[in-house]
């Protein structure tokens, strides 16, 4: 894989870049190692969010050689919502309830509020001191993210907040303070490690510190598309199916996707390149020998033919049974409330615990505490 047209002289992935869990078994073996990643409590989750993170994160969790730190970025959501802050209060909850729903353990990994452990607003204060002028000016995610703000058509986009283009830097903090060796993100994300690596090393060189550069595990799995067939599976395009969804939404969901508008009749021929149900079995269906017996029919056409109704009923069969357990267990949370805010308290301060450490340790190291204390 090539990450921004380049790979190292051996013409291997860069070291900096871990192709999936595969390969960071290979190269991490059994050394136990930080992770750090979160979401933007920005809205409901759907099936992108899992396929995409959630079912990764899970399988993190049940590696005994990854501490994983799971971050709720709720302060970076105010650069780009701020007038929404009841929107924002529900959204994190809501995200919880979707984590302990899906399968993430609170016992097993730490459930951390960004704003709950104020350390992170105190070491992002320090690195923006360390972060070059040009972070808010060459960082193409970045640039990305401002032209969708801009082009939002609802009224918050009157001016970019300095708080919105800073939030590279906040990111970083938020990798360093638990000593994030592992960052699983998106491929597009890379730039953000890549600033990450390049700001803490800046630290350590000057400062004598030893603090670990962030490494990126990309997923393996392929980005879900919506069920328009658009690229990217989004509230905003109304192509999304929730993780809360109920039969008949996921019924709903699944009847608007895109087919093959030319296979007029069963024992027509069809085409699958753009099929959105096909891709969506792809990803979500484990029986691949009987998934392609169900392409080369759907492709041949004829007597033994396949149609548009019994893909989208066998894929309506899948999405259920996924997605039922977790409608199930969404209920038990939102009647245990008392679960949900133990699970992000208890973690945060456990994240707490540790950033006070690095931050002694890094100010100790820069000459700014303890006033006096060396006469």
């Amino acid at each position: 894989m090539s990450i921004n047209g380049t790979k190292n002289d051996e013409n291997k992935t860069p070291p900096h870049i871990i192709d999936g869990l595969d390969d960071f078994n290979k190269k991490i073996g059994d050394k136990v190692v930080n992770c750090l990643t979160g979401m933007r409590p920005s809205g409901r989750l759907h099936l992108g969010h899992y396929k995409g993170a959630l079912e990764n994160w899970i399988a993190m969790q049940n590696n005994p050689n990854i501490k994983n730190n799971f971050l709720i970025a709720d302060y970076q959501v105010l650069g780009d919502h701020l007038g929404d802050t009841k929107r924002l209060r529900d959204s994190v909850i809501d995200m919880v309830i979707d984590w302990l729903a899906v399968g993430l353990d609170p016992k097993k990994s730490n459930f951390i509020v960004q704003s709950y452990v104020p350390e992170f607003a105190e070491l992002f204060n320090l690195l923006t001191m360390f972060a070059p002028y040009s972070v808010a000016t060459n960082n193409p995610t970045l640039k990305d993210e401002i032209k969708k703000v801009e082009g939002r058509k609802d009224g918050s986009n009157n001016s970019i907040s300095l708080g919105f283009i800073n939030y590279p830097v906040s990111q970083v903090a938020d990798i360093m303070l638990p000593r994030g060796e592992i960052v699983p993100v998106g491929e597009d994300q890379v730039p953000h490690i890549e600033l990450a690596r390049k700001i803490i090393k800046k630290v350590n060189t000057m400062y004598e510190t030893s603090f670990p550069l962030p490494k990126a595990l990309i997923s393996e799995t392929p980005r879900l598309v919506g069920t328009d067939g658009n690229d990217k599976m989004s509230k905003s395009l109304g192509n999304t199916i929730y993780l809360t969804a109920s039969l008949d939404e996921i019924k709903k969901g699944v009847n608007s996707m895109y087919t093959d508008p030319n296979k007029t009749s069963i024992s027509s021929p069809g085409n699958i390149e753009n099929h959105v149900v096909f891709k969506y079995l792809d990803i979500f269906y484990q029986d691949k020998e009987h998934l392609e017996d169900l392409k080369k029919r759907y492709i041949a056409g004829g007597e033994n033919s396949v149609g548009d109704g019994e893909i989208k009923k066998l894929l309506i069969e899948v999405l259920e049974k996924l997605i039922a357990p977790i409608r199930e267990k969404r209920e038990y949370y939102k009647q245990n409330m008392d679960l949900v805010i133990e699970s992000i308290e208890k973690g945060s301060q456990n994240m707490r615990e540790e950033g006070q450490k690095l931050l002694e340790e890094l100010k100790e190291k820069m000459g700014i505490t303890k006033y006096g204390r060396e006469f």
